[in-house]
This record gives C-alpha cells, sequence and structure tokens, in this order.
C-alpha cells in the first residue's frame, strides 16, 4: 500500500486536472461529470483514496485483456463474490474503482508484476468495520420485479 498509495493518488490529481479542462468546454460533461468532479476533489483534499490504507487490505483483481473483450465482466462477477464473502464473514467491503485507471501505469504494474496495458484491474478494500454494520434493506420481491409477456 506505501508503494500504490502515492501513485493513485498522482492518478487522481492527474483525472482531475484533466476532467476540469474538458468541463471547460463541454456543457454536456459538466453536467453529467460534476459529481465525480466533486468527488475527486473530496480524495484531493482528504489526501489519501479511500480503502487504500484505510482498511487493512487493498486487493487488486486483474484479467488478462483478449477476445473477445469480456474482462470487466469477469471482474465484476470476481468482485461480486468477494463482497458476498466479505459481507458473509461480517467484514466491510469497499470497491476502490480508481484502481481500474492504474491499468497504464508502468509503476503500479511493476508492483503487480504485470506488463502495463495488458491487464484490466479493479480493486477493493476489505476489513473489519469501525461500527456494526446494518442489515440490509430489501424491498419485496415483486416490488422490484417486472414480468414480461
Amino acid at each position: 500500500m506505501n508503494a500504490a498509495s502515492p501513485l493513485v493518488m498522482a492518478e487522481i490529481h492527474r483525472m482531475s486536472e484533466s476532467l476540469h479542462e474538458d468541463m471547460k468546454n463541454n456543457l454536456r460533461l459538466r453536467e453529467s461529470a460534476i459529481g465525480f468532479a466533486q468527488r475527486l476533489a473530496m480524495i484531493k483534499k482528504l489526501g489519501v483514496v479511500p480503502g487504500i490504507g484505510t482498511a487493512p487490505y487493498y486487493i487488486v483483481v486483474a484479467e488478462r485483456k483478449g477476445y473477445p473483450p469480456v474482462e470487466l465482466q469477469s471482474l465484476a462477477h470476481c468482485l461480486e463474490n468477494m463482497w458476498l464473502k466479505a459481507t458473509a464473514l461480517e467484514l466491510g467491503f469497499q470497491m476502490v474503482s480508481i484502481t481500474s485507471e492504474m491499468a497504464q501505469n508502468p509503476g503500479f504494474c511493476t508492483i503487480l508484476g504485470i506488463a502495463p496495458g495488458d491487464w484490466a484491474l479493479m480493486g477493493c478494500a476489505i476489513g473489519y468495520p469501525q461500527e456494526k454494520l446494518s442489515p440490509a434493506i430489501r424491498p419485496p420481491v415483486d416490488d422490484v420485479t417486472r414480468w414480461l409477456e
């Protein structure tokens, strides 16, 4: 985490600057990306990426890129199962989505022992929550299911 954290924070700064430049001349982007821009600003102000160094474990999962390009689906299934297992073990789980942006970063990929650009990445943080997690609130199945005929 000590090696990864500054690389990820540098990417946050790069993304923030690039997004602000792009938003200056693109009203549609400005409207759709304002929430993301605010999250980047919050992380910059905190000086730490939530999950990297704030939880005991920062886990990066990787899937080699190929054809057809289904690596994002593979990573999503992997993380879903990790999330379910963490929840069953009463562990906290937090996605660290900035990890996907690190797939081209030579320094980050060196830490992982992979070639930049050859793999899709995603990450999560796992640890014991500071407070007991509240039970999930789930609506009745009939309220969220729609059958097509």
